[in-house]
């Protein structure tokens, strides 16, 4: 039998994946990320970690702003979108230092995958960017158009869901 607090608690990671997904698939179809996304899994987060240890939340906290100082300075360099760093830092709320590990690499490998399919002749089975066309060209060319990298976050993410709905 379930708790009040159980349910609750299974509720926000619910919150936490259904967003994640639909990062994914609005970033895979559009190259784009709405704010709602990243919100509502920032505001599942509190739903989450009610009634936790002060550490989880104080973890939360600092890993956020970890990956939202990190992001914000690949961003400028124009290696990550916007979006891409706010579901990063909302993701990072659950991640906490415990788990950041498991979402850097979960990410970093998904990213890697995507940006080798999208480099590969796969990429003409791929989602194009609205309004484009299939990349042609040389390496240096393709190396330049964008991927989306939200798909390669929310997979880190619903890693971190998982790791977090097991335990």
């Amino acid at each position: 039998m379930y708790s009040v607090a159980g349910l609750v608690e299974e509720f926000a990671i619910f919150t936490l994946l259904a967003a994640l997904v639909a990062a994914a698939l609005s970033d895979a179809t559009t190259y784009l990320i709405p704010n709602r996304y990243a919100a509502a899994i920032a505001a599942a987060f509190p739903v989450y970690a009610l009634g936790k240890p002060l550490d989880v939340w104080l973890s939360g906290l600092l890993a956020a702003i970890l990956l939202l100082s990190a992001g914000t300075a690949l961003f400028a360099r124009r290696l990550l979108g916007g979006g891409d760093v706010k579901l990063l830092t909302a993701v990072g709320l659950w991640s906490g230092f415990a788990q950041l590990p498991l979402l850097l690499m979960a990410t970093a490998l998904a990213g890697g995958a995507l940006a080798i399919a999208y480099l590969s002749p796969m990429q003409n089975f791929l989602p194009l960017r609205s309004g484009g066309s299939a990349v042609r060209g040389d390496l240096r060319s393709r190396l330049q158009e964008p991927i989306p990298f939200g798909i390669a976050i929310a997979f880190g993410g619903i890693c971190v869901a998982l790791s977090l709905g097991i335990s």
